[in-house]
């Protein structure tokens, strides 16, 4: 076989190879979509943050958003392995899913990046949720309160360092918040859309249009006159080009300091794994979006 022959073999295969692989790495044509395992969220104004912050960065304001889809359940083990067997490329394992007991099924996926969690929610015609949706979905309803049953941490209903649990709890393993969402408090802490900037809150109505007006009349007992003016806090997402981004939630390793509230902000570099960060997904309600398209068609009764 003379080398020219061969080269050109060789090219095409590579070709071939590079083209098979993109055609396997595309998104399913056709998803299953129920609503026994995304919640509607039924968007509004909230009271986000907190005075008692470790950070000092969250200082409350008034913030409104649209109505949204968010996975009941953090992104199970099962769910990442059949992902990565979909998908067939550009997947890195994450460290402890084939592990016997760390790896099973029903577990929270751990030791994925934010790009890792990114990909796969764009998988499934998804995406993370913003910091503000997933704070507004964690409250479940019940506002200025710590926690979504209340003001005190409680190890019968969610898992943190109190709990006693040496790993992250089976998905709904506790009751559900209001808008049927699991462990959006403790188990394992979630990635979500935001960058992390100290000043972002705090400086947003400085650097953002006024986009919409509503009122904090409802806020007038709980420190209205100190909570930022909120009519540029409407759908808030950082989305700078910094080296950090926001995860929620607290995880069975977090406790008083650190705590699993549905307010506490914490962050990490957005290449970093770690075993107790995972994530969920979420979705717009909006006529360009596919998955709101067949939620419409699924609450109206439509195949």
């Amino acid at each position: 076989m003379s080398q020219k022959v061969y080269i050109l073999m060789v090219l095409s295969l590579f070709f071939y190879g590079c083209s098979a692989t993109k055609e396997v790495c595309k998104s399913p044509e056709v998803l299953d979509f129920s609503n026994d395992t995304m919640s509607y969220i039924k968007g509004g104004e909230f009271l986000m943050g907190d005075y008692n912050d470790t950070f000092g960065d969250k200082t409350p304001r008034s913030v409104y958003v649209d109505d949204f889809l968010l996975d009941r359940t953090e992104v199970t083990n099962k769910a990442y392995k059949d992902y990565m067997q979909q998908k067939k490329c550009g997947v890195q394992k994450p460290k402890y899913i084939d592990d016997p007991i760390l790896g099973a099924d029903n577990l929270p996926v751990v030791w994925v990046s934010y790009q890792d969690a990114k990909d796969y929610c764009a998988f499934y015609n998804k995406r993370l949720p913003t910091e503000a949706e997933w704070e507004y979905a964690a409250r479940g309803g019940l506002e200025f309160k710590k926690y979504p049953w209340g003001d005190k941490a409680d190890p019968k209903l969610m898992n943190f360092r109190d709990s006693n649990k040496s790993w992250a709890t089976p998905v709904m393993s506790y009751i559900p918040n209001q808008y049927f969402l699991y462990d959006m408090t403790g188990n394992v802490r979630e990635w979500v859309e935001d960058s992390y900037e100290k000043e972002f809150y705090k400086n947003a109505c400085l650097m953002s249009p006024l986009h919409t007006e509503f009122s904090l009349s409802k806020f007038a007992n709980f420190g209205a006159s100190s909570v930022y003016k909120s009519n540029c806090y409407f759908n808030p997402v950082n989305r700078a080009d910094v080296p950090f981004k926001v995860n929620r939630g607290g995880s069975w390793e977090y406790s008083e300091g650190y705590p699993a509230t549905v307010s506490f902000r914490t962050f990490d570099d957005k290449n970093y794994r770690g075993r107790d960060l995972g994530f969920r997904c979420a979705a717009s309600v909006k006529k360009e979006s596919w998955i709101g398209k067949k939620f419409r068609e699924l609450v109206n009764g439509k195949k």
